[in-house]
């Protein structure tokens, strides 16, 4: 009897330190509506189980896939390389490390002059030419988080999300400090290397992840990874200058964004969304109570249940 009173004085002292201790972030409520019921367009179904695997271990935790002329694709890694995977005419590939531009490459696109614009995660663009060099961008002077999305226009133009807040001490600490901040505190900007000039396009962005044209280029789409959206900046035409939602309330947490250029878009999810985190989203104390535990959580590998991922294609209306 004597233990169990020592584990609940225990258990109440933890309590109390955990509810007197300062919370990591100071969250804001979100709100989306009722989520979509797994049918129609949001049916699951196996036709994934059809795709080939074309490599294994050669790219380590890749964000976004970029394929050149030749079929070849880049993509950047948690080791701060770009790999390329080479085509072959019998349909295989072989990887080899293309550039090494350091930090966390997340997404890559490519400018009118064939040169790679790598979006860090930690802080910057690189730009990284056929000669295989790299330099720096200076698109994110300031902000103490970094960047995931790029999409360069034919002008030359980058469009790409910037992180104005940082949390944790990790990567995988920051991502879920920054759903539960949920603070509309990202912007959709744009560079131009001609003049050097960075404007602001959209503010109040919940942690763009993924930015891409629209055929026309009539218009920059940007995907918010915890607010289940898809918000468009016009670029041209009557709405030019004004932001709207191309597509909102989706079922899953958007961490990818591409398009084709003939009008469509493909949305990658990596889980659907969970119950308890639409609940807690309208409720910020108890994300700061929650945020202050989420390092031990970590530690002892505590996460979501795994759920199947959806890939999403929508077009441009």
């Amino acid at each position: 009897m004597r233990v169990w009173y020592g584990v609940l004085i225990a258990l109440a002292l933890g309590l109390g330190i955990c509810f007197a201790t300062p919370a990591p972030i100071d969250s804001r409520a979100f709100r989306s509506g009722p989520m979509p019921e797994p049918t129609g367009p949001f049916a699951p179904n196996r036709e994934l189980e059809a795709c080939v695997r074309i490599s294994e271990g050669e790219v380590r935790h890749a964000d976004k896939l970029m394929l050149d002329e030749a079929g070849n694709i880049y993509a950047g890694d948690e080791t701060g390389r770009i790999m390329r995977l080479l085509a072959s005419v019998d349909g295989t590939y072989s990887a080899e490390v293309y550039a090494e531009p350091g930090g966390r490459p997340m997404e890559i696109d490519v400018d009118p002059d064939g040169n790679l614009v790598v979006a860090d995660l930690h802080g910057s663009h690189f730009l990284i030419d056929a000669a295989r060099a790299s330099r720096r961008l200076p698109t994110l002077e300031g902000l103490p988080f970094g960047t995931a999305g790029v999409a360069v226009a034919s002008d030359g133009v980058v469009y790409y999300g910037a992180h104005t807040e940082r949390y944790g001490d990790s990567d995988e600490e920051e991502a879920f400090l920054n759903m539960l901040a949920a603070r509309p505190t990202s912007e959709l900007r744009a560079f131009d290397p001609e003049t050097g000039e960075v404007r602001t396009l959209v503010k109040g962005l919940l942690l763009p992840v993924g930015v891409e044209l629209s055929a026309a280029e009539d218009f920059v789409a940007v995907a918010e990874f915890f607010a289940y959206r898809v918000t468009r900046y016009w670029l041209s035409g009557p709405k030019a200058g004004s932001s709207d939602r191309l597509v909102e309330n989706l079922p899953g947490m958007v961490d990818g964004l591409d398009a084709d250029g003939a009008g469509t878009f493909y949305l990658s999810m990596p889980a659907w969304r969970v119950p308890v985190v639409d609940w807690m989203h309208e409720r910020p104390s108890a994300k700061n109570q929650l945020a202050k535990l989420l390092p031990l959580l970590l530690r002892l590998g505590a996460a979501p249940e795994s759920t199947p991922g959806i890939v999403l294609a929508i077009d441009e209306t």
